[in-house]
């Protein structure tokens, strides 16, 4: 019988507990998530799971880690691309509600993100930093006339941002694992609703 070499194990188990972490951060949050919880989900005493993360801290910092990754991303692409505002707003929103609805990782980074940030009276950098980049790309939007010129960009934005980080609120597993259709769906009915006078 062949078995795993240690290492791939080894990064296996990793991995797993990452998972069971993030399920357990997305579900209850920080104070009502502990490591036994996470160590009986995947098959793990408590004590081997200290080989890998030796306590909260440290898997929500790597969790954090891997949002700040996956928006990173995204985020540069909307500020460099030469395409139309219209079009790398889009992607933006779009590559977010999918992240947000299909990355357990991701999602339980944001719940552990805006907790923090609730509970120091703030508002989380990457939203800032993201909503930054949505309201520069809203007012090019309506410069390039595709949406009315008269609403509030900040406001448009603040639904931009809202809509599209919230969407991991809503709906069963079940219904995050078929994600696409319902982020394109909020997309079209968002772009539809701003394109006023300007799309006619």
């Amino acid at each position: 019988m062949c078995t795993l070499p240690k290492q791939a194990r080894a990064l296996r188990t990793y991995d797993a507990v990452l998972d069971a972490a993030a399920y357990e951060f997305a579900r209850y949050g920080y104070a009502n998530t502990n490591l036994q919880k996470i160590a009986d989900q995947i098959g793990l005493t408590k004590g081997a799971l200290y080989g890998h993360f030796s306590n909260k801290e440290e898997l929500a910092a790597v969790l954090s880690a891997h949002l700040t990754a996956a928006v990173e991303l995204p985020l540069g692409e909307a500020k460099a691309s030469t395409d139309p505002a219209f079009d790398r707003l889009r992607t933006l929103m779009l590559t977010l509600g999918e992240l947000f609805q299909g990355d357990v990782r991701a999602r339980a980074a944001l719940r552990l993100t805006l907790e923090t940030a609730q509970a120091s009276g703030v508002t989380a950098a990457l939203l800032e930093e993201t909503h930054a980049v949505v309201l520069r790309l809203v007012g090019e939007v309506q410069q390039e006339g595709r949406w009315e010129a008269s609403a509030s960009a900040k406001a448009v934005a603040d639904l931009l941002v809202a809509a599209f980080f919230g969407v991991f609120w809503m709906g069963s597993a079940a219904e995050r694992s078929e994600s696409g259709g319902r982020v394109a769906a909020m997309w079209n009915v968002l772009a539809h609703a701003l394109r006023g006078k300007a799309g006619q």
